[in-house]
């Protein structure tokens, strides 16, 4: 994809290797580390359950996504697929492609930002002095990640590929340490466990899938990568059952060393359900301690470089249809990345993250704005198939529109089980997007076009 100075991404610069680390870097990351807790307090054992259901909802929409990518191989998918496949004039293209755009902005800026918060607690458990200083901790690493992202795809692909091995690495060994003490008593009864009781399954999923959202960051870098109609299919599928198997292992590990009824009430064990359990049940291996420290400032890096590296993508391309002012478009000759709109992206998460008083509040509207975006491309890949679009080679979700139609039934069920202020927060998001869309459409005349 070129900008107006002729300069263009990266292409071909990411292999299957590269695609694996940098979808399960961005979903193992701090969502473990921190929703864990929180929806062990809402559905107790049941989140197990909670977030295995969150990952096969997450790898049926990957199975979506891999499809319109490797159809339609465009960096920026997100508002390319419901722009291409969604309404007849450019005016409705353009609605719905800003609507989904505008849907995973929220949910990668708001990542971003979220993760950043929680970078003082971990790290203040190896550098006390650090503890009380979460505000600019959180803008420090912000800009750590827009750094290494403006050097380059293929150096934060390679910084991400060690990262992630690591993080790898130590996770497990907290899972095996932790499986090895469990106490059985703490699953009985699991589907009605927490303080939602038998809802608590289904209200946890949402919450759950924020931590499986980075599985499509693959398909906004089409265009970087290498044979990407293998290549994208493969990684996701891959990466997305080699996630739900570790984050199994961890919440088996966490359940099984302490009881749900410690959660209410308690903060320290809501936001460091790992911590909170070596400290209660294994008082004997406080060693584990430290590192669930450095594997969650792994975790919250990857997740963080993923995110943002996302979003300077998605704004890249909505920039190019007059959602953004069109210095946005242009990409850094020299290292191929978005420069300008990676910025931005970091500048947002930044202010973001200097309220963390509304941290919980801020992830309620990721996780339905996750849930909306999911939605749009699911009705756009069944648009795909009616219209009978077909690139040769690209990759075929099996069944037909079957498997479509029941990610929808599940997203319907799902959002039937969520509080009231859920919705209100992310209205106030949707206002916001409604707003620059009104904005947009005015300056440009309604000439929304990605291809003008």
């Amino acid at each position: 994809m070129s900008d107006n100075n002729g300069s263009q991404l990266k292409t071909g610069a990411l292999g299957m290797s590269d695609c694996i680390m940098i979808a399960i870097g961005g979903m193992v990351g701090s969502a473990i580390f921190t929703l864990s807790g929180l929806t062990y307090l809402l559905s107790g054992a049941a989140s197990l359950a909670s977030w295995i259901a969150a990952g096969i909802i997450l790898l049926l929409y990957a199975l979506n996504v891999a499809e319109l990518s490797t159809t339609i191989p465009k960096t920026g998918g997100l508002f390319v697929y419901p722009y291409e496949l969604l309404g007849k004039t450019s005016t409705q293209k353009s609605f719905w492609g800003w609507l989904s755009a505008w849907s995973w902005l929220c949910v990668v800026v708001i990542g971003v930002s979220f993760s950043s918060i929680f970078v003082a607690n971990y790290l203040g458990s190896l550098v006390p002095a650090l503890a009380d200083k979460q505000i600019p901790v959180a803008i420090v690493w912000i800009l750590l990640c827009w750094g290494l992202n403006v050097l380059g795809i293929t150096f934060m692909g390679k910084i991400n590929l060690v990262l992630t091995i690591c993080l790898i690495v130590l996770c497990l060994i907290y899972s095996f340490v932790g499986i090895g003490s469990l106490n059985p008593a703490n699953f009985e009864g699991m589907f009605s466990q927490g303080t939602l009781g038998t809802k608590g399954f289904a209200g946890a999923i949402p919450i759950a899938m924020l931590a499986y959202g980075s599985i499509i960051a693959i398909a906004s870098i089409a265009e970087e990568i290498r044979d990407p109609q293998k290549t994208i299919p493969k990684a996701m599928g891959i990466s997305v059952f080699a996630t739900i198997a570790m984050y199994s292992l961890m919440i088996i590990a966490t359940t099984g060393l302490v009881n749900w009824n410690l959660f209410p009430g308690n903060d320290f064990a809501t936001y460091a359900p790992l911590t909170f359990a070596v400290v209660t049940s294994l008082p004997d291996k406080m060693w584990l301690a430290p590192i669930i420290s450095i594997g969650a400032l792994l975790a919250i890096t990857t997740t963080m470089l993923v995110m943002l590296m996302d979003a300077g993508r998605t704004i890249m391309v909505t920039a190019k249809s007059g959602f953004f002012p069109k210095i946005f478009t242009k990409i850094n000759p020299k290292t191929q990345t978005p420069v300008n709109s990676l910025t931005f992206a970091a500048v947002v998460a930044i202010i973001l993250a200097c309220f963390p008083q509304f941290c919980m509040d801020i992830v309620n509207i990721g996780a339905i704005t996750s849930a909306i975006t999911v939605t749009i491309v699911t009705i756009s890949l069944i648009s795909l198939r009616k219209k009978h679009i077909e690139t040769p080679g690209a990759f075929k979700v099996p069944g037909g529109i079957v498997l479509p139609i029941i990610t929808l039934i599940v997203l319907a069920y799902m959002f039937t089980q969520q509080e009231a202020n859920v919705y209100l927060w992310s209205l106030g998001a949707y206002v916001i997007g409604f707003i620059i869309y009104g904005i947009a459409y005015t300056v440009n005349r309604g000439k929304l076009d990605m291809n003008a």
